[in-house]
């Protein structure tokens, strides 16, 4: 597999995965991180951290965006809020580690219009 070197991010190279790498790697990886700012959240958020990893490894998110070159926001169909859309944005590292860096509910609504223009 191939991957491109994009830049130095903090004195680090950064690999610019695309999105199909991305999904590779998502649904290889059983080592799912949770960065510390999800954890301050998650009682505020309701987050289930099962039903995340469930998201990650099994079910085909609604849809996802490369917002850097090793991050992501996927979106996934809320657990308990049928009105809303769960997105989850995480990042992989150079040795292919997921950390989940934020998530947050947002209404659907915003997710079909964007797919009816």
């Amino acid at each position: 597999m191939f991957f491109n070197i994009s830049r130095k991010r903090f004195g680090v190279i950064i690999f610019d995965y695309d999105i199909d790498q991305a999904r590779e790697i998502i649904q290889s990886c059983r080592d799912i991180r949770i960065s510390p700012h999800v954890l301050e959240k998650w009682l505020e958020r309701g987050i289930d951290f099962n039903y995340i990893k469930e998201c990650l490894n099994n079910k085909v998110p609604l849809g996802n965006n490369k917002t850097m070159e090793n991050r992501f926001k996927l979106i996934y169909p809320h657990k308990t809020k049928t009105s809303e859309d769960l997105y989850i944005i995480i990042e992989i590292n150079d040795y292919k580690n997921i950390e989940v860096v934020t998530l947050y509910s947002f209404n659907k609504n915003r997710r079909e219009r964007i797919y009816e223009i």
